[in-house]
C-alpha cells in the first residue's frame, strides 16, 4: 500500500495504570475553535502517513491534525466528534477511517476535509482501539470485549466478527447463571479480551495483538485466525520429590532462586504449577492432597522470593466439593510414575503495536520494555534485547532501522532487523519527559513520531535523526515539554 502505518491500541481498564501516560481523559465539553487553526495542542495517540508529505495525527477531543507538505504547515480538521480518537488510518491520500471512545467511527473520502459518522453493529457500544484501512472500501477494526469488525463497502456496513464464548472456551465453566441462560437462548456472549492493535499488509495478510500476550495472524483475508506463540528463554525443569514428602529438594533451590530473579525483572511472565503423586502414594493415602502440598511448597517458595500471588496459578487442585466431581477421572490427572511438580512459564506481555515490513518480518511493542520480532510471518515470536523496562507504545519501520518510542520520552533504534534495540546517537532525538505514542513511516526515509501535547517529530533520513515540527518552539516551551 506504499505506506507503513502505526496501529495503536488501548490498555484502557485492563491495567490500573492504563492510559495515564497516553491520555485517556474524560471528554470535556468546552468552547473550541473551528478547524483550521490549532488553538490547543491536544494529546496525540495515533498517526497515519502516506508518501513523504501526507500525515494525519489524531487524539484527544476528536482532534485530527493534517499536513500535506511534509510538515511545513499543519491544519486542524473539522470532525463530527468530541470523543478521543484512539486510531486513524488512511489507505491512500483520500480514503481513511478514525475510531475511538465508546465505539465511534468516522470516515472520509476526501483526505479529511469532510468526515461522516458510521456505526458498528454492537450494543452497548464498546471502545475501538485500532483500525486498518486496506483500500478505499475494505477495512478492519478491533477493540475491547473481543471486538472485531470488517467492512467491504467503505463502511456503509460493518460486520461483527467479534470473538465469542462457547463450551470450548476455558472460562465457560465460570459463567454466571444469567450468562448461561443468555447463551442457551442463543444470545452472543462476547469474549472478555482486549484487542489493542492490528495491521494488514495487504488484503490477505493481517495480524492482531492484545493483552496477555495474545497474537493472531491470518493469511486468508481474515476468514480464519491462528494464534502466534511467544518463545521465551525462561523454563523450569520438573521438580522431583522423595516419596510421601512435600519438601523441595535442596538441589533444586538454586534453579528456583535464579528463575525468581528473572520473574522479578519481567512482570509479564506468569507461572502455572501442576503437581503429581504416584499410584503407591495414592493407594496408601487414599487422596490427592499430597500433590496439593507439593504445589503449595513451590508457590510459597516463589512468593518468599518476591513473586506476587497473582502471577502464580496452581492448576488442578483437589476440589473441595468432591461430590459434584468425577473424582476417578480427576485422580487419573494427578497420577504419575514419579512424584513431581511441573512448572510452566506463561508469556503474557501486554502488547500495544504491531507492524510488518513484508509477509515474514514483523515487530511488536508492549509494556515493560517488551519488543518482539518474528521472521516466519508471526507464527513464532522472540524477545528483542532492550535496555529498558519502560513501556514501548510503537515501532516505526525506517530505512536505517526500527525506531521504538514510548513513555517518558524514550526512543530506541535497531540496526539489525530487531535483534537488539539501543539508544539513538546523542542529540539525534529531542529530549522530553512526555510520552510518544506512535511512530510511522510514509516512505522508508520520511518518518513521524507523535505524542503528548500535540508533539510531532519528523525524520528525513530513515529514522537516524529527528526534529520537532509541532508545536512551535515557543508553544512547546510554554507547555513544559522539557526542551
Amino acid at each position: 500500500m506504499g505506506r507503513q502505518r502505526r496501529l495503536q491500541g488501548g490498555w484502557l481498564v485492563a491495567l490500573a495504570l492504563a492510559w495515564v501516560s497516553c491520555g485517556c481523559h474524560q471528554d470535556e465539553f468546552g468552547e473550541r475553535f473551528d478547524g483550521g487553526e490549532i488553538d490547543i495542542y491536544d494529546d496525540l495517540y495515533a498517526a497515519s502517513a502516506v508518501g513523504p508529505d501526507h500525515l494525519w495525527s489524531a487524539g484527544y477531543f476528536g482532534a485530527i491534525y493534517r499536513t500535506t507538505d511534509g510538515g511545513k504547515h499543519f491544519t486542524k480538521l473539522e470532525t463530527p466528534t468530541e470523543k478521543s480518537i484512539y486510531d486513524i488510518d488512511f489507505a491512500d491520500e483520500k480514503n481513511g477511517w478514525a475510531v475511538g471512545r465508546r465505539g465511534f467511527v468516522i470516515h472520509t473520502r476526501d483526505g479529511g476535509d469532510t468526515w461522516q459518522k458510521q456505526t458498528f453493529p454492537r450494543e452497548p457500544a464498546r471502545h475501538i482501539f485500532a483500525v486498518s484501512a486496506i483500500d478505499a472500501d475494505r477495512a478492519w477494526a478491533i477493540g475491547e470485549w473481543g471486538g472485531r469488525y470488517y467492512t467491504g463497502d467503505g463502511g456503509e456496513n460493518w460486520e461483527d466478527r467479534s470473538f465469542l464464548m462457547d463450551e470450548t472456551h476455558p472460562a465457560f465453566q465460570y459463567l454466571t447463571e444469567f450468562e448461561l441462560e443468555r447463551y442457551e437462548a442463543g444470545e452472543k456472549l462476547y469474549d472478555d479480551i482486549y484487542l489493542n492493535d492490528l495491521f494488514f499488509l495487504d488484503a490477505e495478510h493481517g495480524w492482531m495483538v492484545g493483552e496477555y500476550g495474545f497474537i493472531w495472524r491470518t493469511e486468508d483475508k481474515g476468514e480464519t485466525w491462528e494464534r502466534g506463540k511467544i518463545q521465551g528463554d525462561l523454563s523450569f525443569d520438573d521438580l522431583y520429590f522423595e516419596p510421601f514428602d512435600e519438601k523441595i529438594a535442596r538441589s533444586d533451590w538454586d534453579m528456583l532462586f535464579e528463575a525468581a530473579e528473572v520473574l522479578q525483572q519481567r512482570p509479564y511472565l506468569k507461572v502455572r504449577i501442576d503437581a503429581f503423586l504416584t499410584p503407591e502414594e495414592f493407594r496408601k493415602t487414599g487422596e490427592t492432597f499430597l500433590a496439593d502440598e507439593r504445589a503449595s511448597s513451590v508457590q510459597e517458595f516463589l512468593e518468599d522470593e518476591g513473586i506476587t500471588q497473582d502471577r502464580l496459578k496452581v492448576v488442578n487442585p483437589t476440589p473441595f466439593d468432591q461430590e459434584s466431581v468425577d473424582m476417578e477421572a480427576f485422580t487419573k490427572k494427578k497420577i504419575a510414575q514419579r512424584p513431581h511438580v511441573k512448572i510452566e512459564v506463561m508469556e503474557t506481555p501486554f502488547l500495544f503495536d504491531v507492524k510488518f515490513s513484508d509477509a515474514m518480518n514483523g515487530v511488536i511493542a508492549g509494556l515493560g520494555g517488551v519488543i518482539l520480532r518474528t521472521t516466519d510471518g508471526g507464527r513464532t515470536w522472540r524477545y528483542a534485547l532492550v535496555d529498558s523496562y519502560q513501556a514501548f507504545f510503537s515501532v516505526g519501520l525506517g530505512r536505517e532501522g526500527l525506531v521504538a518510542v514510548g513513555e517518558k520520552g524514550q526512543a530506541r533504534i535497531s540496526r539489525d532487523e530487531g535483534e537488539r534495540f539501543e539508544k539513538l546517537a546523542p542529540g539525534s532525538f529531542p529530549e522530553s519527559f512526555g510520552y510518544f505514542r506512535d511512530a510511522v513511516f510514509g516512505t522508508p526515509e520520511r518518518g513521524w513520531v507523535v505524542g503528548y501535547a500535540g508533539s510531532i517529530l519528523r525524520s528525513s533520513d530513515g529514522g537516524l535523526t529527528w526534529s520537532r515540527v509541532l508545536p512551535p518552539v515557543d508553544v512547546a516551551s510554554d507547555q513544559g515539554t522539557g526542551e
